[in-house]
């Protein structure tokens, strides 16, 4: 291949993170024509089909659009079942760099996938071994559309159904907004996937901005989840960096502002660290936080990598953090660990599993 011609595909069209309005536009703008944007988001997103099985677009158009745009490569080489029923996916990208995701297994045949949507993380929160691999680089939409492919396919044959999505995985979403908002819109369009907004939440530690511009991109029918984990700004900018730009003010006042359609709350990530934001002081200060806000405060406990400067809290004190806000008239729940055996759990994503295979 020529340089000219590598360096075309290169710069190509992420063809599988097009969501229907922007595929229509590519397809005008090459001379396909906007009125084939159907049968190709459906081949791409329904029958996972190649376009040169479609004999209804014309062999003309397949080739224009094949040469100005490009799935990206992702190959899931590697699935790490865990006793409890979840499943890590290791996942191999077109530059030889890794990314993973779980499979959680939910009521009946239902499955939540928990998504990555970098490659590390730059955000560098003290509980999460994703942060101590640093940033590598954003994915392309395409290459997140492609985990939900991907986990599609594999849960198929097992007669499991991927139900549920979380922006939990490697990376913070808000970091990587366009591509996030671009994969939810083709992952909810009723020609592809068709998973219910309602049933998609989007973490992040707390980008003031981009949560405002969540928020009002899908008007709350999409859950937001912020990871506060303290209640104090002290404690909160030891345990993340990025907390020193986002005082608890800036963010309450953000989740103030976010649309709540129906009988929505906003959901609260809470990590109960023993010893650091587990005390009657911090605890308060989430009380305190959370008055006035339409929310659940959703408490996971820690998950153990070595090197981490926390330990896991016992059964018996996660309860008590549970028992001791809602004392203080704080609603919440408790996201019990799922795929520790595997290094699956929330905090655990470190690709301690890599493999250039």
């Amino acid at each position: 291949m020529s340089n000219t011609t590598a360096q075309t595909k290169r710069q190509s069209v992420d063809l599988l993170g097009l969501p229907p309005a922007s595929l229509e536009t590519f397809l005008d703008e090459i001379e396909v024509g906007a009125h084939q944007m159907h049968r190709v988001f459906r081949a791409l997103h329904g029958t996972y089909s190649p376009l040169g099985l479609h004999p209804e677009l014309g062999w003309r158009n397949v080739e224009r659009i094949e040469w100005h745009s490009h799935r990206p490569q992702m190959a899931l080489v590697r699935t790490l079942p865990a006793p409890d029923g979840s499943e890590k996916l290791l996942f191999r990208l077109h530059d030889g760099r890794h990314v993973e995701a779980v499979l959680i297994p939910g009521l009946r045949e239902r499955v939540t996938l928990c998504l990555s949507s970098q490659v590390g993380c730059a955000v560098g929160c003290t509980f999460c071994a994703t942060g101590r691999l640093g940033l590598k680089r954003n994915l392309q939409a395409g290459e997140i559309v492609a985990q939900v492919h991907a986990a599609i396919a594999h849960t198929r044959p097992q007669g499991r159904r991927v139900s549920h999505l979380v922006f939990m995985g490697m990376g913070e979403p808000m970091q990587n907004y366009e591509a996030v908002m671009n994969t939810i819109r083709v992952v909810t369009d009723s020609r592809g996937p068709c998973l219910e907004a309602r049933k998609i939440t989007v973490s992040t530690v707390g980008l003031v901005k981009r949560m405002g511009q969540f928020g009002r991109a899908f008007d709350g029918r999409v859950q937001l989840a912020l990871s506060l984990h303290a209640g104090t700004d002290e404690t909160r900018q030891q345990i993340i960096p990025l907390a020193r730009k986002y005082p608890l003010s800036a963010l309450k006042a953000a989740c103030l502002a976010h649309p709540l359609p129906g009988s929505r709350h906003l959901m609260i990530e809470y990590v109960i660290l023993p010893g650091t934001n587990d005390t009657d002081a911090e605890l308060a200060g989430v009380a305190e936080w959370t008055q006035g806000l339409s929310c659940v405060v959703n408490l996971v406990p820690f998950n153990p990598f070595p090197g981490a400067p926390f330990r896991a809290p016992t059964p018996e004190e996660t309860r008590s953090v549970s028992t001791r806000l809602r004392a203080m008239g704080v609603m919440t729940t408790v996201r019990w660990p799922r795929g520790r055996a595997v290094n699956a759990a929330c905090g655990q994503l470190a690709l301690n599993q890599e493999t250039s295979t």
